[in-house]
């Protein structure tokens, strides 16, 4: 079950950049804007799905979690070692056409995947998406 989802518009910093600060505000200020007044947002969480759609990047994928992760801390749930399961994906926009996206990005970003520019989808789950369980 989906918890919370919102688009951070931009570029996302990287865990080797050392001034994380301004992203992680805006990393905040997204998800608190699309947290309902009824929702209870803390306790444990299961699975975070962070998908970056670009134009061109140098990012490597695993670095974005990071200051993400830390910046939904007291927002999204109590603490980042609370969460069982990453799933991030970059997306060169210049290649590929959105195909059935989720109702956040068809709502409030159509002009920005249609100009091509760069934002961050951030889904925070109740629970871990289906994975392979590894022989015995």
């Amino acid at each position: 079950m989906i918890r919370l989802e919102f688009v951070v518009k931009g570029i996302p910093v990287s865990a080797n950049n050392k001034d994380w600060a301004p992203w992680q505000e805006r990393v905040r200020q997204a998800a608190r804007a699309a947290i309902k007044e009824e929702d209870e947002i803390y306790g444990e969480c299961r699975g975070i799905l962070v998908y970056f759609y670009f134009g061109s990047t140098t990012l490597d994928v695993d670095n974005i979690i990071k200051p993400i992760s830390d910046a939904l801390s007291g927002i999204a749930y109590y603490d980042d070692r609370s969460v069982g399961e990453w799933i991030a994906r970059k997306t060169d926009l210049d290649q590929t056409e959105l195909v059935d996206p989720p109702a956040v990005l068809v709502e409030r970003l159509a002009d920005r995947v249609a100009a091509r520019q760069p934002f961050v989808y951030v889904c925070v789950v109740d629970e871990a998406p289906n994975h392979v369980e590894l022989p015995k």
